[in-house]
């Protein structure tokens, strides 16, 4: 440091003081030691935060779930194996616990003045005469829609094809008499004799997927007597083949599946019907031949969410454009239009949403994926086989949540030292 000379204020005079050394370039002087502590506490503090044994548990837990869902998805595979192994008597068994749990109510109050035996007995002629009413109503009907629909389609085909020949399509419509009726039978013939084999496969497995279906009609109606005769009795029985933990878990899914699958058939039963009644009315006033086998049609369909209403609407605006033309099909279009949106807007929410809470795309990915493994009875019991998975989720989750509730409340006390009481599946 220099001192400035007061005489010679351009030559300042040398000062006494020690001049503190120059630091290189880059490197930091000497640092305040308030601040040198600060920075050392601050270190420590991230290093009292790291906790590498926290990435060691979860990875430990991953692997635990992991093995757990490996377990399960073998016992799922194994049980896919049993059920198509046993599906002769899978199918008739589910079938059956669906009827009885409609028919529930019915026996409940035949109980009343009739023994178990004669009411379940009772119940189950009175579903088979049900049935057997409708196929008294339907059949002679059709007979006639049949030859009706054929006269009528007659003309109206030929003004289609007519239209179509003219403009703007301007495409030659093929008159029947340069039909070459002669080659046509021959080619037939020809077509028959190669293919008779195939012919007589065709016919033979036919029979015995009718004798299959007859197997499990039978089935499903012993199935369903068994089931409302000796129905209420079977949680005790099962009581006996349990400790009191699980047979209260069993108990629990038992009658909350039992009423999901009570209230999901009754409120898709309503559904139905309601479709099939204004459908079916606007059918009859435009005086569609086979206009009360639609609509049986479209009762049956309703049972097969989406996928049925679409394509029995769709089989009503056919027979519909062939009777009377595109007007008249485009009037009974919107009819059935207008009934499922009414139907999935207003009515469909208020009974079928309150029971099941199952988002619709969720329904059209069950449907779908019932109905490519199963067919057409794989697409009907997709919604009520989705909606027992759900009553056990459910009843898992609450189970869980109340458990954690228990172990808060407590201290930490295990699970299985207080006795469970979730809530029942269905609230």
């Amino acid at each position: 440091m220099s001192r400035i000379d007061p005489e010679n204020p351009e030559h300042p005079e040398p000062s006494d003081a020690p001049v503190p050394p120059l630091s290189p370039p880059g490197e930091r002087g000497p640092q305040d030691p308030g601040e040198e502590s600060e920075r050392v506490r601050h270190g420590a503090s991230i290093a009292s935060r790291f906790r590498p044994h926290v990435f060691a548990d979860g990875l430990r837990a991953s692997a635990a779930w992991t093995a757990r869902s490996i377990v399960v998805l073998a016992g799922l595979v194994i049980l896919w194996f049993l059920t198509k192994a046993l599906w002769s008597i899978v199918l008739p068994t589910l079938f059956a616990l669906l009827l009885a749990s409609v028919l529930w109510p019915v026996n409940r109050v035949l109980r009343m003045v009739l023994p178990k035996v004669l009411a379940a007995l009772v119940t189950v002629l009175a579903l088979l005469g049900s049935v057997v009413g409708i196929g008294f109503l339907t059949v002679p009907a059709i007979a006639d829609g049949v030859a009706e629909l054929s006269l009528l389609a007659q003309d109206n085909i030929a003004d289609l094809i007519d239209f179509v020949d003219g403009a703007p399509f301007n495409l030659d419509a093929v008159s029947l008499e340069n039909l070459d009726l002669d080659r046509i039978v021959d080619t037939a013939l020809t077509q028959l004799q190669a293919n008779a084999g195939n012919i007589v496969t065709g016919i033979t497995t036919g029979l015995s997927e009718l004798t299959s279906a007859t197997i499990v009609v039978l089935l499903t109606l012993v199935f369903t007597f068994f089931s409302l005769k000796d129905g209420d009795s079977f949680l005790p029985w099962a009581a006996r083949w349990t400790n009191s933990r699980t047979f209260a878990h069993t108990a629990r899914i038992a009658v909350g599946t039992w009423r999901t699958l009570a209230h999901y058939i009754f409120a898709q039963a309503t559904v139905a019907l309601v479709d099939a009644f204004f459908i079916g009315l606007g059918l009859v006033l435009l005086d569609i031949p086979l206009a009360i086998p639609l609509a049986v049609l479209v009762f049956f369909s309703a049972f097969i969410p989406v996928l049925g209403a679409i394509t029995s609407g769709l089989l009503a605006t056919l027979v519909a454009f062939l009777a009377y033309g595109w007007v008249t099909a485009l009037i009974v279009l919107g009819i059935v239009v207008l009934v499922q949106q009414v139907e999935s807007n207003f009515i469909q929410p208020l009974l079928v949403g309150r029971t099941l809470e199952i988002h619709p795309a969720v329904v059209l990915a069950s449907v779908t994926a019932g109905g490519t493994l199963f067919g057409i009875v794989g697409a009907f019991l997709a919604v009520p086989a989705t909606a027992v998975t759900i009553v056990v989720l459910r009843y898992l989750r609450d189970l869980s949540v109340e458990d954690r509730t228990q172990l808060s409340q407590t201290g930490g006390a295990a699970p299985g030292d207080l006795p469970p009481r979730p809530r029942a599946a269905d609230d």
